[in-house]
């Protein structure tokens, strides 16, 4: 007769190794950021990550959340949310960004439209 708790030992095996093979097989990447406000870089970073996990960006002044996807044609979607320390109520609220990018491409947008702050990012497939 088997062990009821050997069957949760197996599955929690499998479960491992199911996880590792996933994370194994989501492509890298090499994203880099610059935030402008007000025509002054607040923030000026990249990091490799990879697809379908958030990554973060962050100084004293800005914290930028960032969740990238890679569609089945290459492109790449940067999924952004912006929070910068600021007096002015307009700039500090969160903003939401949406970037979609070819692997390579280096994209300026201003953010939520707004003139005073400016995103720019690229990104490669490793």
């Amino acid at each position: 007769m088997s062990s009821p708790i050997g069957g949760f030992y197996l599955n929690a095996q499998y479960r491992k190794k199911a996880e590792k093979f996933e994370l194994s097989s989501k492509p890298k990447l090499n994203i880099a950021i610059e935030l402008r406000l007000d025509d002054c870089i607040i923030l000026n970073d990249s990091q490799i990550s990879l697809a379908d996990l958030e990554c973060q960006f962050s100084t004293s002044q800005v914290a930028i959340y960032l969740h990238p996807t890679v569609a089945t044609t290459g492109m790449i979607r940067l999924d952004c949310s912006i929070k910068i320390e600021h007096q002015d109520d307009d700039i500090a609220q969160t903003k939401q960004q949406l970037v979609n990018i070819e692997s390579g491409e280096t994209l300026s947008t201003l953010v939520e439209g707004n003139e005073r702050i400016r995103l720019k990012t690229s990104c490669n497939i490793c």
